[in-house]
């Protein structure tokens, strides 16, 4: 059986092939043994010959050195040599080298995936800690300076709290998606996933917090670490100890904080964390089978025929209305579309008034667009958080003619329409958006 060569056997074979020159050949035939005598006194040949149990004495006796080294051991070692070098026959071709790559990109596309996830994972529930230390300390020096309380609205607490956190943005309730992400994934029935649009989250009833003032609104801020968030102050926040209790009035907010700001995934779970409490809706008033914003004073829009565009499609009579330039209803009508949602129509706001009122004996009422009732009550449901304020006119989608538009009145023992001409002009007058 044929011994193996070594690695080391075979660089000593090459460089033996090296030491074997056709010259030693020829001078071994002429000069026999001293020719020997000279070639095994070179290491490469001394070192081959002991590797394998050989005399070199013998060998040179026998003036056999050369050709046996070439005969018996340098054909084979030539070859195992060269193939530790060198070999066309055994180099990749490339399809073999495209066979390689296409099977690591297969394995490192089912792996990669799991590891980012799981560093993402990491990352944002490393964030979620931070933004919550964050939150606590600045409630508690909030709570040292007695401004934690008090505060009649979420504006009015965020023009402080920004001064206890680094805030570098701050969005109003219309303004939502400007500092946070337009639409957020969260799971809704049966673990299917729900796609939400984040302007519609604007009041602490949209947020699942039925039992706060509903006409508590949300606004939008941005750290200047990134994360983003959307926050609802309760007005009726309890009061705590400034020393025993400095850091328990966080659950005086309610909040939906995004760690990665508006990067993705935006998933409930993930980026994104609710506080305790919230388990937010799509709808801030659910009423009867029909789904209601908070109701805000609209902001006049000039729909003439030198206004923008986008305003003046809110209002195609143009200039036909002598107060285009100055006109709340239209601008009603395009906070409501901002909302996702619309300016009711009269039919609208009188199944509206069917929800809030009964008679006073108790008794469910039915309202038509153009019924009046008097000597009413709100339901024992609404009667001490109504859904809206009473006592307002609320703007309905339809025109009385260009320059006016009809409204409903929602009092605390009645309820009328009205169908006022020159009326696209009026600031006092209120609006809520409905569904589309």
């Amino acid at each position: 059986m044929k011994k193996a060569f070594t690695l080391a056997e075979g660089r000593l074979a090459w460089q033996t092939q090296s030491a074997l020159t056709q010259t030693d050949v020829n001078r071994h035939k002429s000069t026999g043994t001293n020719s020997c005598n000279h070639l095994i006194t070179q290491s490469p040949v001394l070192d081959l010959l002991h590797a394998h149990g050989d005399s070199p004495k013998e060998r040179c006796s026998s003036r056999l050195v050369p050709f046996a080294i070439r005969t018996r051991y340098a054909p084979s070692v030539r070859k195992s040599a060269s193939h530790l070098i060198t070999s066309k026959a055994d180099a990749f071709t490339l399809a073999e080298v495209l066979i390689t790559l296409a099977v690591i990109g297969i394995v490192a596309a089912l792996t990669l995936p799991g590891l980012i996830q799981n560093h993402n994972e990491k990352a944002w529930s490393t964030a979620k800690d931070l933004w919550e230390k964050k939150l606590t300390e600045t409630v508690r020096r909030m709570n040292i300076d007695g401004v934690m309380i008090g505060h009649e609205s979420t504006e009015d607490f965020m023009n402080t709290f920004k001064n206890y956190m680094k805030v570098i943005k701050i969005c109003d309730n219309s303004d939502i998606n400007k500092c946070y992400s337009p639409k957020i994934v969260t799971t809704g029935k049966d673990d299917a996933l729900e796609e939400i649009e984040t302007n519609g989250l604007t009041s602490a009833s949209s947020m699942g917090l039925k039992e706060w003032q509903t006409n508590t609104n949300t606004m939008s801020f941005v750290v200047v670490d990134g994360t983003t968030v959307i926050m609802a102050y309760q007005p009726e926040c309890p009061y705590a100890d400034p020393i025993e209790d400095t850091g328990s009035q966080v659950s005086c907010m309610a909040y939906m904080v995004d760690v990665n700001g508006k990067k993705g995934p935006n998933r409930v779970g993930k980026d994104i964390q609710l506080s305790s409490g919230v388990a937010f809706s799509t709808c801030d008033n659910p009423i009867g089978d029909m789904c209601w914003s908070t109701e805000f004073a609209p902001t006049a829009i000039n729909t003439c025929s030198d206004g923008t565009e986008e305003d003046k499609a809110y209002d195609p009579t143009g200039d036909s209305n002598r107060y285009c330039a100055n006109n709340y209803w239209a601008g009603a009508k395009k906070a409501c579309d901002q909302k996702g949602m619309e300016l009711p129509t009269r039919a609208q706001l009188a199944q509206l008034a069917s929800e809030l009122y009964v008679d006073s004996s108790g008794n469910e009422i039915a309202f038509a667009e153009n019924t009046d009732k008097s000597s009413i009550k709100v339901k024992d449901e609404y009667s001490q958080n109504p859904p809206f304020t009473l006592g307002y006119l609320y703007w309905s989608s339809e025109e009385y003619d260009a320059n006016g538009a009809y409204l409903r009145s929602f009092g605390t023992t009645n309820s009328y329409w009205r169908h006022y001409a020159n009326t696209k002009h009026y600031s006092d007058d209120r609006a809520i958006c409905v569904s589309k």
